[in-house]
C-alpha cells in the first residue's frame, strides 16, 4: 500500500489490498499530508474489517436513496411539508442524479450549494434562489445522508460540515405593528382579508397551514374555541386555540355574510370547496394602499406573541403560541424596547428612590455671572 501521483490528475492516489486484491483510489486532495491521513484511515478500516470493496455506498445511486428516503420519511410529515420536501428532493436529484453515494462528498455538496444559490427562482426569474431555500435543501440532504449512515450504506455523513447561508440578511426587518397602522390596514383590506387579519392577530395561528385552511366545523363560537385537526407542525400545535370576544364577533358576522357556500372560512375564489392557497398579492396591495411599509403577513403571529407578552407570564405565552419550549417565544417577540425601558425605570426607582443619582461635577458649577467676572480679572 502507498501514495503516488497519477498522470493527468492533480490529486494524490492511494493503493491498498483488500481480500487479496489490490485497489487504487483517489484521495481527492492535492495535499500530501492530508492524503497520508486518508490513506492511514483506510488502512485502519481494512484492519478492523470496516471497509468492504463494493460497499453499498459504491453501488447505490443517489436517486435510489431519494426513493427509499421518500418512502420511509415523508408519511410522517404534514401534507404541506411533504409538498415542500418533494420539491427539495427533485432539485437534489437533478444535481446528484446518477452518482453513487460514495461519490457524494463534502466538496460536491458545497458545489451544489454554490450552484443552487446562483440559479434563478422559478417564481421570480429576476432574482436568484434565496439562501433560506438552499439551506432547507441542505438540511434535507443532511437528513438523507444521515439516513444512509444508519442503514450502513456509507460510513459517515459528508453534509455535516457544510456551512449554510446566513438567512438573517434576507429576512425582512421585524418591527411592531402600531395601532394606527393596524387600523389603516383593516380599512384598506378587502373583507375576507380583513377577517383573516383579525383572526391571525387575535389567535396567533400559523398563516396558511392553520389560519387560511380553517373549516367552519373546527370553529366553536359557543365555547369560543378553535380545534386544529389533521396534520399539525408539532404535537403541541393540536391544542385548542381560544377565541377572544372580538374574534368571535367578527367570525359570527363573517359566517352570516358567507352563508353555506363553502366548508372553509376562506374558500378559494376558483374552487370554493378548497381553501385559498395564497394572499400575497392582496396583502401587498393592501399595505401599499394603507401606506404601511411591507412586512410578511406571518409577522401577525409575532404581533400576537408580543402583545400577549406585555400582560401575561411566560407559561401563558408558551401555551398560547403552542410552543414546545418557552425559549421559542423570544424569536417572535417584537418591539420590546419600551417595555424594557419601563422595567429599568421601575428598577431605578426601587434602588435609588426619588433622589438624584448622577452629578456631572464634584461641586456645583459657578454661576454664569461669577464665571464671567473671573474671566475679566
Amino acid at each position: 500500500m502507498g501514495l503516488y501521483k497519477r498522470g493527468g490528475s492533480r490529486f494524490w492516489w492511494m493503493s491498498y489490498t483488500v481480500d487479496g486484491l489490490q485497489q487504487f483510489r483517489s484521495t481527492k486532495t492535492t495535499s500530501k499530508d492530508l492524503a497520508k491521513k486518508i490513506w492511514k484511515k483506510r488502512e485502519g478500516e481494512i484492519a478492523l474489517d470496516l471497509f468492504k470493496v463494493g460497499s453499498p455506498g459504491e453501488r447505490i445511486k443517489f436517486y435510489e436513496l431519494c426513493q427509499e428516503f421518500e418512502h420511509s420519511h415523508l408519511p410522517t410529515l404534514a401534507t404541506r411539508t411533504r409538498e415542500n420536501v418533494r420539491m427539495f428532493l427533485q432539485n437534489l436529484r437533478t444535481f446528484f442524479g446518477d452518482r453513487t453515494l460514495a461519490e457524494v462528498d463534502t466538496r460536491l455538496i458545497e458545489d451544489y450549494r454554490n450552484n443552487r444559490s446562483r440559479e434563478k427562482s422559478k417564481n421570480d426569474p429576476t432574482r436568484a434562489v434565496k439562501g433560506a431555500t438552499v439551506n432547507r435543501e441542505l438540511a434535507y440532504l443532511k437528513c438523507m445522508l444521515g439516513f444512509a449512515v444508519k442503514r450502513k450504506y456509507i460510513q459517515e455523513n459528508p453534509a455535516v460540515g457544510v456551512k449554510h447561508f446566513d438567512e438573517r440578511r434576507e429576512r425582512p426587518t421585524k418591527r411592531m405593528l402600531t395601532l394606527n397602522e393596524e387600523r389603516q390596514i383593516l380599512e384598506k383590506a378587502p373583507p375576507y382579508l380583513r377577517v383573516a387579519i383579525i383572526l391571525l392577530a387575535q389567535t396567533g395561528v400559523r398563516t396558511y397551514s392553520e389560519g387560511f385552511s380553517l373549516r367552519w366545523d373546527q370553529v366553536d363560537l359557543n365555547t369560543k374555541v378553535v380545534y386544529l385537526t389533521g396534520s399539525v407542525k408539532t404535537p403541541g400545535s393540536s391544542e385548542p386555540v381560544p377565541l377572544t370576544n372580538l374574534a368571535c364577533d367578527v367570525l359570527r358576522a363573517w359566517k352570516k355574510e358567507q352563508g353555506n357556500g363553502s366548508p372553509f372560512l376562506f374558500p378559494s375564489p376558483v374552487k370554493p370547496d378548497r381553501p385559498v392557497t395564497t394572499v400575497k398579492t392582496a396583502w401587498r396591495s393592501t399595505l401599499k394602499n394603507a401606506n404601511v411599509t411591507y412586512f410578511p403577513i406571518y409577522h401577525l403571529r409575532h404581533v400576537f406573541c408580543t402583545r400577549l407578552s406585555w400582560v401575561a407570564p411566560d407559561a401563558i405565552v408558551q401555551r398560547a403560541m403552542r410552543h414546545m419550549s418557552p425559549e421559542t417565544k423570544r424569536h417572535y417577540q417584537l418591539g420590546m424596547a419600551e417595555q424594557v425601558r419601563q422595567s429599568l425605570e421601575r428598577a431605578n426607582r426601587r434602588v435609588y428612590g426619588g433622589g438624584k443619582v448622577l452629578h456631572i461635577h464634584d461641586s456645583p458649577p459657578p454661576a454664569r455671572g461669577e464665571s464671567q467676572k473671573a474671566a475679566g480679572n
